[in-house]
């Protein structure tokens, strides 16, 4: 009897064992991976490069970078870009905070800036050499709309800078996160394609004040990605 009670009691635990299995076990299908981070940052380090005691405003003007990250969209036609900030993702007040990302696709230098708005810059970018008032990459319409630019070049005042594309991103404003869709064809990224960093001007991700041009010399934070990701598959 004792032993017929320690095998029923081992078979009833075995099956509470399997029967509340995950889905993806009972399918034999893994799940998809999420967006990986390839950098963190000091949560409190905003306006260190002119006076580190003004680091606490970088939190409510949405400048306080925490960390980034890449993914894949689910249709896996876009990259992700994904920028975690500490406060408010709102991006301040309209033209107040500029934010940018510099990267390279398979070797190749590409580059993210914009903001919440597009009022001042409008379509035409100072700093744009081709085209300088692009047709073709957005509706004036939706200026207000988180537009960023993906451009390559150097970007600086008399230095090329080629626009490619421009893409609206998402502002979660619970989450506290941007993120910005880059069409894979737009970067000549494929499936499978490494995604890797890039330093630039403030370092490969910042976040920084400038309506029309932005300068390293007015306080902002940046962080460098080390990190190279491939982009799956499957």
């Amino acid at each position: 009897m004792r032993k017929t009670l320690v095998v029923a009691l081992a078979t009833s635990l075995l099956a509470l064992m399997i029967i509340p299995g995950s889905p993806a076990a009972a399918d034999g299908k893994k799940k998809s991976k999420g967006p990986v981070v390839v950098a963190t940052d000091d949560p409190a380090d905003w306006g260190a490069n002119v006076d580190p005691t003004i680091a606490p405003a970088g939190v409510p003007l949405g400048m306080e970078i925490l960390e980034a990250s890449i993914g894949l969209s689910e249709d896996k036609k876009d990259i992700l870009f994904i920028i975690s900030l500490a406060g408010p993702s709102a991006g301040g007040i309209p033209e107040l905070v500029r934010y940018g990302w510099e990267f390279t696709v398979d070797g190749n230098a590409f580059q993210l800036n914009g903001g919440r708005t597009e009022m001042i810059r409008g379509m035409c970018n100072p700093l744009h050499t081709e085209p300088a008032c692009p047709p073709n990459v957005g509706d004036p319409a939706v200026l207000t709309n988180f537009p960023f630019f993906v451009r390559s070049g150097a970007c600086s005042v008399g230095a090329e800078c080629v626009v490619h594309a421009w893409v609206n991103a998402t502002f979660d404003v619970d989450a506290n996160t941007i993120t910005i869709p880059v069409p894979l064809e737009v970067v000549d990224a494929k499936l499978g394609s490494k995604i890797g960093p890039m330093g630039g001007l403030f370092g490969a991700i910042y976040a920084a004040p400038g309506a029309v041009v932005t300068t390293n010399g007015l306080p902002h934070d940046a962080i460098a990605v080390t990190k190279t990701i491939k982009l799956p598959k499957k």
